[in-house]
């Protein structure tokens, strides 16, 4: 367990070798996070700990909830202070809008050899001049580190930068906009940047492991995490999981239209062979 109480009556943060983390403020994204929880604590038997701004409601069994005080209205400031407080050993952070539809444990097992694991970006990194192209930018919103000197040194230098870039960002956006780290994609340049500066070990987890919604993507393995605001998420799970085998999701129009009609087709041909009952009456 994570869970113990100080002086004041919060719960401390006690060690432990691995476990999931959240950060949220905000009701509507606090209940979001603790719903995330609960879809990764059917599947992930580890602690699960989330520093929340304020109290949620119906807190399932087996997550923790550390209350924090806001240093700043930008969540990605606050997301990076509290990665910082982690009490594990190896830790996996994920954004409130994350849906666990399978073990991802075997994400710990990565950090024996490297310091941390992320998938990559949906697009290419921005012209930073001290990085090269190659090394493109990785998405944050699912991120695991082995504890150390080295990944605490990293994660003080990207809050460091970050936050310096929030006041004068020195990259152009994508399309030549201004200000990229007031932008969606928020933190992840300056992680970018430090990264590279601190030549951190990288593993690079597959698309599986962080299904971004809203980009065309496609998968080949079984999707453990779905990463994105969708109604039925357990359809959705399914949907995916049905046949292993590379697949692109969202499904690409004119593809969707050729499976459409090839259902139409064996249709056709069942109902004239006397298969699956007589045709109906037009």
């Amino acid at each position: 367990m994570v869970e113990g109480h100080g002086a004041a009556g919060a719960p401390d943060l006690v060690p432990a070798p691995a476990g999931i983390m959240y950060s949220a403020f905000g009701a509507k994204y606090i209940a979001e996070a603790v719903e995330s929880a609960r879809s990764s604590l059917r599947r992930n038997h580890v602690p699960h700990l989330l520093f929340a701004a304020e109290e949620p409601e119906e807190v399932p069994d087996g997550l923790t909830v550390v209350r924090f005080e806001q240093i700043s209205s930008d969540p990605f400031v606050d997301r990076i202070a509290n990665m910082r407080r982690s009490p594990f050993e190896r830790t996996i952070y994920l954004d409130s809008d994350t849906y666990l539809i399978d073990d991802i444990t075997d994400v710990f097992a990565v950090l024996d050899r490297y310091e941390m694991a992320l998938s990559h970006a949906n697009y290419r990194g921005l012209q930073d001049p001290e990085v090269p192209r190659a090394f493109s930018e990785f998405n944050c919103g699912v991120v695991a580190w082995r504890a150390g000197e080295r990944t605490s040194t990293f994660l003080q230098s990207w809050e460091e930068t970050y936050r310096t870039w929030l006041g004068h960002d020195v990259l152009p956006g994508q399309m030549g906009a201004a200000n990229p780290s007031r932008s969606p994609i928020g933190d992840q340049p300056a992680f970018r940047r430090c990264a590279w500066e601190h030549a951190m070990k990288i593993c690079v987890l597959p698309p599986e492991y962080n299904l971004r919604l809203g980009y065309r993507t496609t998968v080949v393995d079984r999707v453990h995490l779905i990463h994105g605001r969708f109604g039925d998420y357990e359809r959705l799970a399914e949907r995916m999981n049905r046949k292993i085998v590379p697949r692109t999701f969202p499904t690409p129009r004119p593809m969707r239209r050729l499976r459409q009609q090839r259902r139409r087709a064996w249709r056709v041909l069942r109902e004239r062979v006397g298969v699956g009952g007589p045709r109906k009456a037009r």
